[in-house]
């Protein structure tokens, strides 16, 4: 039985692909915040384990990453970021940047553990310079540095065997996306978890879309 974790999945994409892999026979590590009010995920049919997790408390990565210090994950897909309505950008780079390096480095072992070996960060299209400044918003500018960190971070991962990606997942309907968005979250999880079906080490350190195009950094 393959194994996914799913960073981030009370909600949205998240939840969208926690359903899909429980669905289809996966086991599902899946993190939510907070605990106590898992929502939709707490209905979720399938073997689906639920932990505990805010990706800015580095105590709490530690014990996810000791909970978990048995499992090998095939798919380790960090989807948790915050649009940022309301929060100051240092909080914003908390979670966006460094929660989603952090909660990965944490459970690089489980991956490596694995067979596929695969890992799967969400950006999103919002934080491509195309070759020109970083953007000014905070969110943009999150997913920026996110790219870059990822950038400096996948070929150590690529030298142990692992297989990393970014995807930008779409324009989704989701909370964060809002109603008028174009994708709906069982397209968008459904196109990613075919180009994650058909990764191979080659496309380690791609920025991909969500239909599998590689998008411009």
């Amino acid at each position: 039985m393959p194994t996914v974790c799913i960073v981030g999945a009370s909600r949205g994409i998240g939840l969208g692909f926690a359903e899909a892999y429980a669905k289809d026979g996966w086991r599902v590590h899946a993190t939510t915040r907070p605990p106590a009010r898992p929502g939709a995920l707490g209905r979720v049919a399938g073997d689906i384990v639920l932990h505990p997790l805010d990706v800015t408390d580095a105590g709490q990565i530690a014990a996810l990453a000791t909970v978990l210090a048995g499992e090998a994950i095939d798919v380790l897909i960090h989807n948790a970021g915050v649009m940022g309505d309301g929060m100051s950008r240092q909080q914003v780079m908390a979670t966006n940047v460094d929660g989603a390096m952090d909660t990965t480095a944490a459970l690089l072992d489980r991956v490596a553990a694995s067979g596929q070996k695969k890992i799967a960060i969400l950006t999103s299209q919002m934080g491509a310079r195309r070759g020109g400044a970083t953007p000014s918003g905070a969110y943009g500018a999150s997913k920026a540095i996110l790219n870059d960190r990822f950038r400096a971070a996948e070929p150590d991962w690529r030298a142990r065997g692992l297989t990393a990606i970014v995807f930008h997942p779409g324009w989704v309907r989701t909370d964060m996306g809002g109603a008028d968005a174009s994708v709906t979250v069982k397209e968008s999880v459904a196109g990613m978890r075919r180009v994650l079906d058909g990764l191979k080490p080659a496309d380690s350190g791609k920025f991909l879309t969500w239909q599998g195009r590689e998008h411009p950094w």
